[in-house]
Parts: C-alpha cells; sequence; structure tokens
C-alpha cells in the first residue's frame, strides 16, 4: 500500500523537480517547497531530486541531517549512481544541517551576511564550468521543529536572494505534521508564500484521477475557510481581549492616583485641625489670633465634610442606593440659593458673578437638595477654576419643553484630550498631588449622576486651555 502511494506520488514529484531544474538552466532560480508525511516518500522524492542531477552532470549540494543524508545516498547507489565520485569531482557537497545554522543564526534569526557569505561562494564552486546546480535543505524543517517559524520564513527569504544572484534549482522540505492547528496555519501560507511552487504532500499527489484531486482540493477549501473564519474569531476575541485588558489597567492606575489624592486631599484639612487645635489648646493665642484659629478649623472641618460626603455620594451612586424625593422644584430658588453659598468665595477672587433667570422655565419636579446640590458643584468649579477678576456666568431659560441651565466662565478651560472624560469618576485634568488646584475628581461624576436620575442630561463644552467652559444641564419642565 505505501509502495503504491509513493509509486504515484513520485511520478508527480519527478514532473515538478524536472520543471524546476529546467527553470534553472535557462538562468533563472527556482524555489520549491515539498511537503511529505513519511521519511520514506521524502527521500523517494529527493532521490528523484538529486539522481536526475547527478545523471545530467548537474551539480547537487545536499543540507540535512546524517540519517537522511545516509538515507539518500544509499538509494542514490541503488540507481547505479557513484556517490563517492561525484563527491571528490565536487559534483555531490554533503553539509549537516545543524552545523551549518550553526554557522549564520545569530540569537533566533539568520544573519544575512553570514548565510551569503557560507552559502554563495560554496554555490559558485559547485556550478563551476557552467553546470546547473540542485540544492536540497532541511534547514527550514530544523527551525520549524524548534518552534521557530518566523525564524524559517526569514531563511526562505534569504534562499531566495540566493536563487536570484546564482540561479540555482532549490528544493525545501517540511513534514506537514509540523503544521497542525489552527494557530500554525499563518506561519503555512507564510511559507508556501515564499516559494514559486508548492508540492503536496503523498495523500493528496498519490490520488490517481483528476476528478479525486478536484474532490480534494474542494474538500480543503472548505478546511480553509473554516480555519479561516476560526482564526478571524480568534483575532476579535484577542482584540477584546486586549481591549478590556487595557481598561483594566487603566482603572487600577485611576484607582491608584484617586486614592493618593484622597488621602492628600483628607491630610491637607486635618492638619490645618489639629495644628490650631494644638496651638488653642496651649493657651497659646488670644483675641484676634484665638478667633482666627478656630474660623479656620470649622473652615477645614466644613471642607473635609464635603469630601466625606462626596465619597459617601459615590458609593451610594455605585452601589444603586442613591434616591430622590421628588416634588416640585423653583428651579430660580435652587439656583439664587447656590449663588448665595458661593458669592464670599467669587469676591474674594475678584470675580464677577452674574445670574440670568427666565421665569417660564422655573418649575420641575425633582429633589431641591440635589439640584442644589448640582448647581453648586459646577458654581465651585468654574469658581475654582478661574483666574482672578475673571468672570462667572450662571442662567435659566426654557428650551422647548426643557429647563435648560448654563455656567459658563472664562477660566482655565479643558483640553480636547481630557473633554470626553470629564464626567468619570476619579478622573481629573491634573491627576498630581502637588497639582493647584483641590478637590477629589468627584463634582461632576455626582452632577451628572444626579441630573440623569431627574431625567436629564448634562454636557461640557470647552474651547481648549485658557479659554473657559461651559456646563449645560437640560431637565423635564413642568
Amino acid at each position: 500500500m505505501v509502495k503504491a502511494l509513493n509509486s504515484g506520488a513520485r511520478s508527480h514529484g519527478a514532473a515538478e523537480f524536472s520543471r524546476g531544474a529546467d527553470t534553472a538552466a535557462k538562468g533563472r532560480g527556482d524555489h520549491f517547497v515539498q511537503f511529505y508525511e513519511s521519511e520514506g516518500y521524502l527521500l523517494d522524492s529527493l532521490s528523484d531530486f538529486v539522481g536526475e542531477g547527478l545523471g545530467a552532470g548537474e551539480a547537487c549540494v545536499v543540507v540535512a541531517g546524517p540519517e537522511r543524508r545516509a538515507g539518500l545516498e544509499l538509494r542514490l547507489r541503488g540507481r547505479g549512481l557513484d556517490v563517492s565520485a561525484d563527491a571528490a569531482r565536487g559534483r555531490y557537497v554533503a553539509l549537516d544541517s545543524a552545523e551549518t545554522l550553526s554557522k549564520f543564526m545569530v540569537g533566533c534569526s539568520p544573519e544575512p551576511a553570514r548565510f551569503a557569505g557560507l552559502l554563495g561562494p560554496l554555490i559558485e564552486r559547485a556550478g563551476s564550468g557552467s553546470r546547473g546546480v540542485r540544492v536540497f535543505g532541511d534547514m527550514v524543517a530544523h527551525l520549524c521543529a524548534e518552534g521557530g517559524y518566523a525564524a524559517a520564513v526569514r531563511l526562505e527569504e534569504l534562499w531566495n536572494e540566493l536563487c536570484d544572484a546564482h540561479a540555482f534549482s532549490l528544493l525545501c522540505a517540511y513534514p506537514i505534521k509540523g503544521f497542525g492547528g489552527e494557530s500554525l496555519a499563518v506561519p503555512l501560507a507564510e511559507v508556501c508564500s515564499r516559494h514559486a511552487r508548492v508540492v503536496p504532500s503523498e495523500s493528496y499527489a498519490a490520488l490517481a484521477c483528476s476528478d479525486e484531486q478536484a474532490r480534494e482540493v474542494v474538500r480543503l477549501q472548505q478546511k480553509a475557510e473554516s480555519l479561516q473564519e476560526q482564526l478571524e474569531e480568534r483575532e476579535r476575541l484577542l482584540a477584546s481581549e486586549r481591549r478590556l485588558r487595557a481598561e483594566a489597567e487603566e482603572a487600577s492606575r485611576l484607582k491608584d492616583e484617586f486614592l493618593a489624592t484622597v488621602s492628600h486631599e483628607l491630610r491637607t484639612p486635618l492638619t490645618a485641625i489639629v495644628g490650631w487645635s494644638h496651638m488653642l489648646l496651649r493657651g497659646g493665642l488670644e483675641g484676634e489670633a484665638a478667633a482666627r484659629a478656630a474660623e479656620t478649623i470649622e473652615r477645614n472641618a466644613h471642607a473635609q465634610a464635603q469630601l466625606v460626603e462626596d465619597l459617601l455620594d459615590v458609593s451610594r451612586i455605585i452601589e444603586g442606593k442613591l434616591s430622590l424625593s421628588v416634588a416640585p422644584v423653583d428651579l430660580a430658588a435652587v439656583i439664587n440659593a447656590a449663588v448665595d453659598s458661593v458669592r464670599l468665595a467669587a469676591e474674594a477672587k475678584g470675580l464677577a458673578l452674574s445670574v440670568t433667570l427666565d421665569p417660564r422655565a422655573r418649575l420641575v419636579a425633582g429633589d431641591e437638595a440635589r439640584l442644589r446640590q448640582v448647581v453648586w458643584n459646577l458654581l465651585s468649579n468654574s469658581i475654582k477654576f478661574t483666574p482672578d477678576g475673571g468672570r462667572v456666568e450662571v442662567s435659566l431659560r426654557r428650551a422647548g419643553r426643557r429647563a435648560e441651565i448654563r455656567v459658563a466662565d472664562t477660566g482655565c478651560g479643558i483640553s480636547p484630550d481630557f473633554l470626553p472624560y470629564v464626567f468619570d469618576r476619579f478622573r481629573q485634568g491634573d491627576q498630581s498631588t502637588t497639582r493647584r488646584h483641590g478637590g477629589l475628581g468627584l463634582g461632576l461624576a455626582i452632577v451628572r449622576h444626579l441630573v440623569e436620575l431627574h431625567g436629564g442630561t448634562v454636557t461640557a463644552d470647552s474651547d481648549g486651555p485658557g479659554r473657559g467652559c461651559t456646563f449645560t444641564i437640560l431637565l423635564p419642565s413642568q
């Protein structure tokens, strides 16, 4: 059974080898690949390739392992060829593949200059007297057996360059089982693409008639299509996995930065409270100094309480426990109350704070305390990030069936890169703990969540750093 398979396959292989030799004889290099399933089949095919060359007066160079060289020479002698005499005349050159590889490999890749310097002159000498040269090499298969598929492909490219320079016929061989599994479909395609022709393994080559071969081609095409779909799906899964991993790494980085910011922000007012309290307890402060100490302690205690409240709000948001007490709300009263609470801070910086209210847009259904928190957060942000002498404007108007609240300033603005993330939790334009402006970066995330709980939307617009920004809230109006 094996002999029958080999017999049919060898006639197919012999035709391919002859075509390759004819191409090389016409002054053009020819590089083709033989896939095989059994060592016996490869040796039979190789003896055809080398035996026909020696019989036609050509030189043959064989780069293979010792067992393969011994098996080839046994078959050549069986064909009546005097291998020893041909070797003595320089027409048959046998090299060990592992030893030859070691002479031009640098790390895990073949070094082009060493490769060309080693094999180029050898092929030139073999082809002296204008005789044709046939070369067989299994170094690429040796690299693949060790998992070096990229190195094998690169070596095939170097063989192509050598073929172009010296015009010889080159046969490479790979065991087809070395490319089993869908993960090696791409390396297999790359190997095939580096050869002028591909000779299939014995299972296909031995098919007796063109109808059987056509059926096998259809089966292989279907398998290839299936493998391609699996590869595409794997690429999609890998892309998704990379995206998720990047998102997880980014979330972890933001968490670490946020924790560093929290520790800094909580420590700052606490340091002031402890310091002034210590001075009061020692009795070293009287009159205005004592009053200043008490005022500082109160201010920092309120600041710390606000930080803790923001953290609690975010915790409630994450757990889905933040709820509203809905009732009719006068937005004008909400805005005026928020403005009154920040007016002193605005005056301390010399900011012009203007308010414009449209009475037609006053009533909405919502939680008055939470809506006041929303407006206060936006106003506090604008005052914090607007330089001395700047301007902050808050307005209320009716926009169709909705009420629109706008808070605009002439402050430091928002960069285009950061603008899409301005409402994200734990994100700030300046993440360093030594940044110019304090805060946890939670206020705008809380604003967005509260506005969305009211059935509304909030957006941010800015023309870039130094050009101010505008926050717009739209709420369903009664």
